[in-house]
């Protein structure tokens, strides 16, 4: 039990929540229409891992009504996306069925199989990638990796980089990097 605790401690310390601005998930679910098959309405799985807010995943649903999961595991964040889709859930009907479509799970992403995922979607500080072997291990063959902000070192045995997604703030320029999971 009380390792238990300290791993769930741990994981938090290693990934501090930080928020993809809504404009940058425009660029990145465009990028993932035109060039990686993503089609909307689709049988396709959607996984944010440290989903925080869940924008990511409401926007995905949302937008793309595909099946969005959200792996977090700070209980507060969780409840924090269980009251935005919720509040969401009274609006329009398509609105609601594509809300439907999501997941959220509260949970450690280190310890997932990501076997059914076609597009997973993280934002990881340089820091911690070198957790994230075990993570990429899992996903299928021809996954999508988006990585915001940052590009993943050291998985060439794994990940073939496929795309870097320039854009820019006022004040400076962010990008997202696309892997495809060999």
């Amino acid at each position: 039990m009380y390792d238990r605790e300290y791993e769930k401690f741990h994981s938090q310390l290693d990934l501090p929540f930080l928020e993809t601005k809504k404009k940058y998930l425009l660029y990145i679910f465009k990028a993932l229409e035109n060039h990686f098959g993503l089609e909307k309405n689709s049988k396709q799985i959607f996984i944010d891992l440290g989903s925080g807010d869940g924008q990511v995943v409401i926007f995905s649903a949302l937008n793309y009504g595909v099946k969005s999961i959200g792996i977090e595991i700070d209980p507060t964040q969780i409840k924090e996306v269980k009251n935005t889709i919720k509040s969401l859930k009274r609006g329009i009907q398509q609105k609601k069925r594509n809300l439907r479509k999501i997941r959220i799970i509260q949970g450690d992403f280190y310890t997932l199989s990501l076997k059914k995922c076609d597009f997973i979607y993280i934002y990881s500080l340089p820091t911690m990638q070198k957790y994230l072997k075990h993570v990429f291990k899992t996903a299928k063959n021809g996954a999508i990796i988006i990585s915001h902000m940052y590009p993943l070192k050291g998985f060439r045995l794994c990940l073939e980089y496929m795309l870097k997604l320039e854009y820019k703030d006022e004040n400076q320029e962010n990008a997202a990097y696309f892997y495809k999971k060999k």
